[in-house]
């Protein structure tokens, strides 16, 4: 059974999933920055939620349904291998290479909730804190100020 688990591709994913977030620094700079007890909404292909959580300072990824969570992204196992591989430990690089595996389509975001609820639990300073790359990532895309980003987070609502 447990080598089961071992050969499972989401299963394989969860497990690195988990080191990235609770490993990394930039992911614990980021989620310091939303308000105490949000909790993020993760899926591993289709099979595995997740909760991405603060829990005593430190991130912690767990195999539950997220509780009333804000945002919920769906991610393809092979994806968090390529995330895991090739993104080094920065916020923005972070942020860009998320970006691009939206862009393609590897990975999706669904907004649960409501634009003022996600500018005051601090998703914008998260956003912002992305930096440069960050910023001429998503200006490259079309989204050059706030009210074109709030546009955006409405269409993902829908």
């Amino acid at each position: 059974m447990e080598s089961d688990l071992a050969n499972d591709p989401a299963e394989k994913s969860f497990l690195t999933l988990k080191n990235f977030f609770e490993t990394r620094a930039a992911v614990a700079q980021a989620l310091r920055l939303l308000e105490s007890g949000v909790e993020i909404g993760v899926v591993i292909g289709d099979s595995i939620d997740c909760a991405l959580t603060m829990r005593d300072g430190k991130p912690q990824l767990e195999r539950r349904p997220a509780r009333s969570p804000d945002v919920t992204f769906s991610i393809r196992p092979e994806t968090v291998e390529l995330l895991n591989d090739k993104t080094k430990d920065d916020l923005g690089d972070i942020g860009v290479n998320v970006m691009k595996e939206m862009l393609a389509g590897n990975l999706s975001m669904r907004v649960e909730a409501n634009v003022l609820d996600l500018l005051r639990r601090g998703y914008l300073r998260v956003a912002t804190s992305g930096g440069p790359a960050v910023q001429a990532f998503i200006a490259k895309h079309g989204l050059a100020n706030v009210s074109d980003i709030v546009s955006a987070i409405k269409k993902m609502r829908q």
